[in-house]
C-alpha cells in the first residue's frame, strides 16, 4: 500500500504576513517558526511525514527561484522530486503539475497535498489521521480532506461543514469520516462562534488526500483550461522517456505555465467538486498564518509575552516580541503588540490586526522600497 502513497509539499508561496522575516530571499517556509528553533516549517513538514510515505516518494513543489533554497534545506531529496513552477500560478497548477508527474509513476498513485508552513504539536496524531485519509482516498476514488476539530472560534482560518457520515462498508477500518456539506471563507466573529456552538463545522487545514489520476479528472471538470496545459506537459513525458522527458516538461511548462489561471486548488475545485469526504483530526494543527499565531504555541513568560532574540520586556503584557538574535529589543509598558525586527526592517502592530501586514507590504512595493521586501 505504502507503494502507492505519495507527499506533495507545496512549498512556493510568499507568506507576506509574516513579514519583515518572511522576505523573497527567504519566505517562511524556510524560517524556523515551530517549536523547534532550528528547524524550519518546511523540515519539519518532511520530517512527520517520516512512516506515512516512502522517503523517495516525498515530492515538492516550489516556485523557480526557490528551488535553490528547498535543495539547501531538504538534502538527499531527489532532483525528479523537486518540481519547479516557472510561474506562480496557485495551488491548482501547483498540484496538477505534481499529479501530471506521479500518475506516470504510478497509475493508482495516491498523493497526499500538504503546505510546507503549517504547524503541528502531536505529530504522531496527524500521522495516524494522514494514514486513514490515504487508505480511504486509495479505496475510493474521492478527495479526502482533514477536518481539524475546532478549538475556537477563529476567524483567521476557513472552515467546512460536515454533512451525513460514511457507514463503516464505506470507510477502511469503520472509523469516521463524513460527506463534506460545503466550505466556508474566513468568518466574522459571530458566525465563527456559531460555527463553533454547532459541532458541525471543522477547521479547513488545506490538506488533502488523493489519487492523482482523480484529482486530474477532477481539475479537467472544473478548470478546464488548466487541465488542457497539463496535458500538454504530460505528453513531453509520455514522448521522452527518463531524464530527457523531465527536461522537456520543464520546457513545455516553461511555454504554457504562465498563461493557466490563477486559483487556488480549494476555490477551483474543492469547492464545485461532489463527494469531498472529511475525517476529524485534533492534532494540535496551527497554519502560521500571522505573528500572532505564535502565541497559540510559542511559551509565555508569566506577563503573557512571547520572545525570541535578545528581548526584555519591563511592565509589558500579552505582546509577541520576535528579533533576529542580532540586535536587542526592549518593550516597557506596552500591551498587546507585535513586533518584530528582521535585518534592515520593524514591524509594530496590534496582535489582533496582525493579519493586516499585508498591507505593508503593499504601501511598500507601491513606494518602490523592494529592498526592504
Amino acid at each position: 500500500m505504502c507503494a502507492m502513497r505519495y507527499a506533495v509539499i507545496l512549498a512556493g508561496g510568499g507568506g507576506h504576513r509574516l513579514w519583515p522575516a518572511s522576505r523573497r530571499s527567504r519566505p517562511k517556509q524556510f524560517l524556523a517558526l515551530g517549536a523547534a528553533p532550528d528547524l524550519s516549517l518546511l523540515g519539519a513538514t518532511r520530517g512527520r511525514l517520516e512512516g506515512l510515505c516512502p522517503a523517495e516518494h516525498i515530492v515538492v513543489v516550489t516556485a523557480a527561484e526557490q528551488a535553490e533554497m528547498v535543495r539547501a534545506e531538504l538534502s538527499g531529496l531527489a532532483p525528479e522530486n523537486l518540481l519547479a513552477e516557472p510561474a506562480a500560478r496557485n495551488t491548482a497548477a501547483a498540484l496538477g503539475l505534481a499529479a501530471t508527474h506521479l500518475v506516470r509513476r504510478h497509475p493508482e498513485a495516491v498523493l497526499a497535498a500538504l503546505p510546507a508552513d503549517h504547524y503541528i504539536a502531536d505529530e504522531a496524531g496527524f500521522r495516524a489521521v494522514a494514514a486513514r485519509a490515504f487508505a480511504l482516498a486509495a479505496a475510493r476514488d474521492v478527495i479526502v480532506t482533514i477536518g481539524v476539530v475546532p478549538t475556537r472560534a477563529e476567524v483567521g482560518f476557513g472552515y467546512l461543514e460536515r454533512g451525513a457520515a460514511l457507514t463503516d462498508a464505506e470507510v477502511p477500518g469503520a472509523e469516521v469520516a463524513y460527506q463534506v456539506e460545503r466550505f466556508v471563507e474566513k468568518p466574522n466573529a459571530a458566525d465563527a462562534a456559531r460555527y463553533l456552538a454547532s459541532g458541525r463545522f471543522f477547521w479547513n487545514a488545506g490538506m488533502f488526500f488523493v489519487k492523482a489520476r482523480v484529482l486530474l479528472d477532477a481539475i479537467g471538470a472544473h478548470l478546464p483550461e488548466t487541465k488542457a496545459g497539463l496535458d500538454a506537459i504530460g505528453a513531453a513525458l509520455d514522448a521522452n522517456p527518463g531524464v530527457s522527458g523531465l527536461a522537456a516538461a520543464e520546457q513545455v511548462a516553461a511555454e504554457v505555465y504562465p498563461g493557466l489561471p490563477a486559483i487556488s486548488i480549494d476555490h477551483g475545485v474543492m469547492e464545485r467538486a461532489s463527494g469531498v469526504v472529511t475525517i476529524p483530526g485534533s492534532f494540535g494543527w496551527n497554519d502560521v498564518g500571522s505573528w500572532a499565531a505564535l502565541g497559540d504555541y510559542r511559551p509565555a513568560d508569566e506577563h503573557g509575552n512571547v520572545t525570541q532574540g535578545q528581548v526584555v520586556c519591563h511592565d509589558a503584557r500579552d505582546n509577541i516580541v520576535v528579533g533576529d538574535g542580532e540586535h536587542a529589543i526592549a518593550v516597557i509598558g506596552a500591551e498587546g503588540l507585535v513586533v518584530v525586527q528582521a535585518g534592515n526592517a520593524v514591524l509594530v502592530v496590534p496582535r489582533e490586526r496582525a493579519q493586516d501586514v499585508r498591507a505593508a507590504v503593499a504601501m511598500l512595493r507601491e513606494r518602490g522600497l523592494s529592498d526592504y521586501l
